[in-house]
């Protein structure tokens, strides 16, 4: 696909799933339809061949981190429409019923009394689904803690004054002027999650890479922050990932989409590996007898945030597993002709709309 970038909808966190896609549905200059529907009634697929039906358009993906081979949202970015799964853990409901926003209802395909016979074990199915989340959430809550404490440690061993030079340096090295001055955007998009497949981060294919190697955290938030703030100055419009398992939002990637460049960091977490235009080794901004001293405190907090993931990853499988069972429950009692029809019904409403 050509101009695709691919992402997480949202991940998730200490206080539960998020996402920043509410913004992308409260931007009045999209049509934004809601898919609302159970499990297994064809809402990913629905999204996937809608995709497909557009090849060259620029478009952004949204990738489940609960299910990564599933969709939750895409975004045709010149067509300015967006299709986005409205069900938990990700609700969303119009601000501007039929002018801006519209419910496209799923649920109505269904053989409700096909639905009712297997009652008992679709409620069995989503309790078991629920509380392998809400297990989730604990082990991920115990890692944004330990994470946390990183973080502050790191933010004390900070050298400030040094770091704060680098970026100057930096960003009047890589930042071209532009010939008309203006101000650029920030958006946010999330490249990592933690899914049943392990900490995945999206990558763009077409972007030069500079790996940020922090064990501390607090570093490559500090540059991203500074240096997100001095591209937007000088006109360029930047893209966010944001870490949720720090507990504190940190900005763990972003993209300048204008000169294909991204800066990944490789943390404790992400345990991030990839070739790399520039690899940006953080260790000499901070004070070493600061690290030094809490070396062991360092050293066990890294291996708990390992074994705090792996368990977040383990209980994520399972809910899947119990995700899979409900789509089996489900898919015999779905009209998929009526589901194919919609879909035709929406690829020709597309179609119509000229691209920007």
């Amino acid at each position: 696909m050509m101009n695709c970038l691919k992402c997480f909808l949202g991940g998730s966190t200490p206080d539960g799933f998020r996402t920043y896609f509410g913004r992308m549905i409260a931007d009045t200059d999209f049509h934004t339809y809601i898919i609302k529907g159970g499990p297994g009634t064809g809402k990913s697929s629905l999204m996937k061949r809608l995709a497909e039906a557009f090849p060259d358009d620029s478009k952004e993906i949204y990738y489940c981190s609960s299910d990564p081979d599933s969709l939750d949202a895409v975004v045709f970015t010149d067509r300015k429409v967006i299709l986005v799964d409205g069900t938990a853990p990700h609700v969303f409901e119009p601000e501007y019923p039929g002018a801006v926003q519209q419910i496209l209802d799923l649920g109505a395909y269904w053989d409700i009394s096909r639905l009712k016979e297997a009652k008992n074990d679709i409620i069995a199915a989503n309790s078991a689904y629920l509380q392998h989340h809400a297990r989730c959430r604990r082990y991920i809550t115990a890692l944004a803690a330990v994470a946390g404490d990183t973080f502050q440690i790191g933010a004390s061993a900070l050298n400030e004054e040094k770091l704060e030079g680098f970026v100057e340096r930096f960003s009047k090295k890589t930042l071209p002027k532009k010939p008309v001055p203006c101000t650029g955007k920030t958006v946010f998009r999330q490249l990592s999650a933690i899914t049943p497949k392990g900490l995945l981060t999206f990558i763009p294919e077409d972007h030069s890479v500079y790996l940020l190697n922090d064990s501390f955290y607090a570093g490559s938030d500090r540059f991203l922050r500074r240096f997100a703030e001095a591209a937007v100055k000088k006109g360029y419009d930047v893209s966010i990932s944001v870490c949720g398992s720090y507990g504190n939002e940190s900005f763990e990637h972003m993209l300048i989409p204008e000169l294909k460049v991204a800066f990944l960091t490789a943390d404790p977490i992400n345990e991030l590996s990839v070739v790399s235009k520039q690899p940006i080794n953080f260790r000499r901004f901070y004070d070493k007898s600061i690290i030094s001293e809490k070396k062991l405190r360092l050293k066990f907090n890294a291996a708990a945030v390992k074994d705090l993931c792996g368990e977040a990853v383990v209980s994520l499988k399972n809910a899947k597993a119990e995700h899979d069972a409900l789509e089996r429950l489900y898919i015999p009692a779905v009209d998929f002709d009526g589901v194919n029809r919609l879909c035709y019904s929406l690829i020709s409403k597309i179609k119509s709309l000229s691209a920007v």
